[in-house]
Order: C-alpha cells, then sequence, then structure tokens
C-alpha cells in the first residue's frame, strides 16, 4: 500500500512537473516566434536604408535633368524633372525633418544601417537562447508525458 502511494505522489508530481514545462514551452515559443518578427522587420528596414543610399548615389552622378516618378500616396505617382542634388530632406524621428547633403544624408544613413544591424545580432542572440531553452525542455517534456501516461 505505501509503494502505491508513492507512486500515485510520484505520478502527481510528474504531472504537475509536466504543465509547468509545457507552460514554459509554449511561453518561449511564443517569444521565438515575437522575435523571429522583429529580426524581419528589422532586416526589412535595413535594406530600405540600403536602398536609399544606393538611390542618392545614382542621384548624385545621374540624376539632374532626369525625370522620376515621384509617389504621391495610396499607389500613385507624378512625373518631375530633378534639378539639383544638391540637399535632401531627412526624416529624423518625431515627424522632425532636417537638411542635409547627400554625404552627410549617407552617413547618417550608413549609421542608422549600423545601429539596427547591432539590434538584429541582439535578436538573433536571444532567440537563438530561446531555442536552445526550447531544444532542452522538449525531451524533458516528451520523458514526463510518457511517465504520467504509465
Amino acid at each position: 500500500m505505501v509503494i502505491e502511494m508513492s507512486e500515485q505522489a510520484e505520478k502527481v508530481i510528474n504531472h504537475e512537473k509536466l504543465a509547468k514545462l509545457q507552460d514554459e514551452l509554449r511561453s518561449l515559443i511564443s517569444q521565438s516566434e515575437y522575435i523571429r518578427n522583429q529580426v524581419e522587420v528589422v532586416t526589412a528596414t535595413i535594406q530600405d536604408l540600403a536602398t536609399v543610399i544606393e538611390t542618392l548615389d545614382y542621384l548624385e552622378k545621374h540624376g539632374e535633368g532626369k525625370t522620376v516618378l515621384v509617389p504621391i500616396g495610396a499607389g500613385n505617382y507624378i512625373r518631375a524633372r530633378i534639378e539639383k542634388v544638391e540637399n535632401i530632406i531627412m526624416g529624423v524621428g518625431g515627424r522632425i525633418s532636417i537638411e542635409a547633403s547627400p554625404e552627410e544624408a549617407k552617413k547618417m544613413l550608413e549609421e542608422r544601417i549600423r545601429t539596427l544591424e547591432n539590434v538584429r545580432l541582439d535578436l538573433l542572440r536571444k532567440l537563438e537562447e530561446i531555442n536552445r531553452r526550447i531544444n532542452e525542455i522538449i525531451p524533458q517534456v516528451e520523458k514526463l508525458s510518457r511517465e504520467v501516461k504509465q
């Protein structure tokens, strides 16, 4: 009779451990998905900024006198002729814009890219830690699940 009670108590304890690990696993998976989405957003922003730099380079060399399509919203464009490429109006946040030379603008954009690359690396490190913990928990959950079912 004592053996049955300890086996029953062990099953209850294992069931509680299993529930706790399953909760942690669900939380980690959710965190992993969130961070993965953040990495995608940061990567897309880096790519957008790199495109801006490429565009500035092109406009500096070949832009004067060229006709371009300027977005005016909702997928609509208007043709415009570039007169001079001497100043760039840049958004710096909080609906504030500054005027900068193409070189200054590119330096600021490159700095933003470096900052975002550091953010991306930090996110990837966190994602790696979370995935490592997920891989530690899964075998424990499988083992406890088998023990609870017996």
